[in-house]
């Protein structure tokens, strides 16, 4: 039997450390520990200590651990309403079922975390990382918005970084490679086999830095100076390598491929016709870029050769993700109706690339932002020095549109009244990211962000002046079904209802940004998990009345709402028909935008694929279109099948793997979630354009 002694003194304890040590009991831990961390004065930490203390000695225990101590700490601090300090004081971390959950099984969160040592290294990491934005970096009114899934904060375990970025190759052309932190430099390239290994690593590291998607615009155009005396062979091979270098290496977080959007022209931009270009060696080569179309163009065209074969098993590449350019200029500029026809058949067979339509002289920079070169003077500078294209978004913020309207419960004037307050809070949420990522590039050369501070010409690689806020949206479908009693595909006084609903929350933006001096744009939710995650928590918090609303199969909790903007999924509308619906809403939404066409296992012309898309681009006001077609990859045969089917048709192998569109990128379906599972089963296919 154990008999307390009178004082600590006179038995020995055990307290496993933090660090990894063994330590001798001392209550002055417990002292110096609150008043570091906490607002607690001297006198009280002293009394929580001998509680704790009395505490330990009752209960006979001669080993402790660290975190043991730290929550008998914090229920003294409860029991004293001490909330403030207990948060402040907390332990960030994970129960041990959960820990080996994680190392046993795949978390299907991110659908393109493959599973292994490094996928488990980094949702762990993840983890304690979001505890210490929801307590340290955003408010306790910002962080319970989230939990309780008012809106959706994109990326919580990556909160020391920003969202997402888009450069031009001409800043690595110009500076070479110089990184803080790394044991050698590099110069500018002179080959363009150089120039290749240059883009990849920055990407690789650039990814270390940004939480989304890393981006190179006009890729095809900045290379041309290095390809013009090259023959179609040694192009081609470059192109070869561009695209499976970045496919196949799993060195980002988690042993993920590099998340990266290549923008391809098929004429020389208007904004770059003039501008000098930079060469071999970082020189300057006395020609300006429109001078180079020729080999631009044999560079484009190789590319999707490339994607269109497709890797070893005839799959298509994930990564990275294309994005072709269709401007008033590409349709007047010789040999677009075979290049045309040649990237409509890599669509077709593979579903790349993505069709991003610039009109009167925008030029949208990826996920980032649009960039105006006709009325916008900065723009046009930047242009003049394309290494200064440097473009960034901090933060996503999503909000939960249908649990707006099961609030509102029919009334227009409370709805919006709703909308108003939520985007406030968005608003605040952006404001304390930036207010932290601002924290972070102050520590310079000795931070986290080192790299992003670093000066380039006067101003920083990452350029805070021109970065964007994303405010996404998810479920706008059933917002307006809940409100208005049809959806958006049902009737046009619907999607009228939403086109408003849409323009409320873009004034809303633009007065905010007005007060708290930020850019706030619109884009389409990047919603892999979020459709799931709000439609569990509304049918959780607010049934009856979602359960009306929630789309998939409620018995076996595969749950979703339609992303963003979009119609509902399993709508049988023509494919036209939903581009025109789904792109009324894209003028008003100046980040990521888009409208998937799913063929699954059809195959139009090319054809027809091609007068699809100038009609897209001349009679409606899409801003970016994509063709989805899926497949069934057999490791057996090492074959590709079009559609998803359970077996390979050709050798009958069951262990087979789905490729199909989550979130705008292609994906193995075996990583989806249980709400993408149950939109993927909803989804309608076309087997014809027209």
């Amino acid at each position: 039997m154990f008999v307390a002694a009178k004082e600590t003194t006179d038995i020995t304890l055990f307290v496993r450390t933090s660090d990894e040590e063994i330590a001798h009991w001392d209550r002055k831990r417990i002292v110096d520990a609150l008043m570091l961390e906490t607002t607690v004065d001297a006198d009280t930490a002293e009394a929580i200590s001998l509680d704790v203390e009395r505490q330990i000695m009752a209960s006979g225990l001669t080993h402790l651990t660290a975190p043991l101590i730290r929550e008998l700490v914090d229920a003294k601090l409860m029991e004293r309403g001490l909330e403030q300090a207990r948060s402040m004081h907390t332990r960030l971390g994970f129960p041990l079922y959960d820990v080996s959950q994680l190392i046993l099984h795949q978390n299907k969160e991110n659908a393109n975390l493959p599973h292994g040592p490094e996928a488990s290294n980094l949702i762990l990491a993840e983890g304690i990382k979001k505890e210490y934005a929801l307590h340290g970096v955003f408010s306790h009114e910002v962080g319970d918005a989230h939990v309780r899934g008012d809106i959706h904060l994109h990326d919580l375990g990556y909160v020391d970084r920003p969202y997402s970025s888009s450069q031009t190759l001409e800043f690595v052309k110009k500076f070479g490679i110089s990184l803080p932190n790394t044991f050698s430099a590099s110069k500018p390239a002179r080959h363009a086999e150089v120039l290749l290994a240059h883009m990849v690593r920055y990407s690789a590291v650039l990814q270390g830095y940004f939480s989304g998607t890393v981006g190179w615009d006009a890729v095809n155009v900045f290379f041309a100076p290095y390809l013009e005396t090259l023959p179609d062979r040694e192009i081609e091979q470059i192109a070869q390598m561009l695209v499976f270098e970045f496919s196949q290496l799993a060195v980002s977080r988690g042993g993920q491929a590099i998340f990266t959007e290549i923008g391809i022209c098929w004429e020389i931009p208007r904004h770059l016709r003039d501008v000098p270009a930079i060469g071999p060696g970082g020189e300057f080569t006395g020609r300006t870029y429109g001078d180079y179309e020729k080999a631009s163009q044999r560079f484009a065209r190789a590319l999707f050769e490339i994607y269109r074969d497709g890797d070893a098993l005839g799959s298509p590449f994930f990564f990275p993700k294309p994005l072709l350019r269709i401007t008033e200029d590409f349709f007047e500029t010789p040999g677009h109706e075979e290049f045309l026809l040649h990237v409509c058949d890599a669509a077709v067979e593979k579903g790349n690339p993505h069709f991003l339509f610039d009109r009167n002289g925008t030029h949208k920079i990826l996920r980032c932002c649009l960039l105006d070169f006709t009325g916008d003077a900065r723009a046009r500078e930047d242009a003049r020095r394309p290494w200064q294209m440097r473009y960034a978004s901090i933060q996503n913020v999503t909000l939960n549109l249908p649990r707006l309207g099961y609030l509102a419960g029919g009334d227009d004037t409370h709805l919006f009244s709703l909308i108003s307050e939520r985007m406030e809070l968005v608003a605040r949420a952006h404001a304390q990211k930036r207010q932290f990522i601002e924290r972070l590039m102050a520590l310079g050369d000795g931070g986290p962000l080192a790299l992003l501070s670093m000066d380039f010409e006067g101003s920083a690689y990452l350029r805070l002046e021109s970065a964007t806020h994303l405010i996404g949206m998810v479920g706008l479908n059933e917002l307006v079904q809940a409100h208005r009693g049809a959806q958006l595909h049902e009737n046009e006084k619907a999607l009228q209802f939403g086109l408003k609903v849409l323009g409320h929350i873009r004034k809303a933006a633009a007065g905010l940004g007005r007060k708290h001096d930020l850019r706030f744009i619109l884009e389409q939710s990047p919603a892999e998990s979020t459709a799931y995650r709000f439609a569990r928590l509304d049918l959780k918090y607010h049934s009856p009345r979602s359960g009306r609303f929630v789309r998939g199969d409620v018995s076996r909790g595969e749950l979703y709402y339609t992303n963003s903007t979009q119609l509902n999924i399993a709508a049988q509308t023509a494919p036209l028909d939903r581009v025109r619906s789904e792109g009324i809403f894209h003028p008003l939404i100046e980040g990521n935008a888009i409208t998937s066409v799913w063929l699954g296992a059809s195959r139009p012309p090319a054809e027809s694929m091609a007068r699809f898309v100038e009609t897209v681009f001349r009679e409606t006001s899409s801003s970016q279109l994509v063709f989805s077609p899926e497949f069934t990859v057999c490791p057996a045969c090492r074959q590709t099948a079009r559609g998803l089917m359970p077996v390979c048709p050709r050798c009958g192998s069951t262990r087979v793997e789905g490729v199909s569109r989550v979130g705008g990128y292609l994906t193995h379906t075996s990583r989806l979630n249980r709400g993408k599972i149950a939109e993927l089963r909803d989804t309608h296919r076309t087997g014809a354009l027209y």
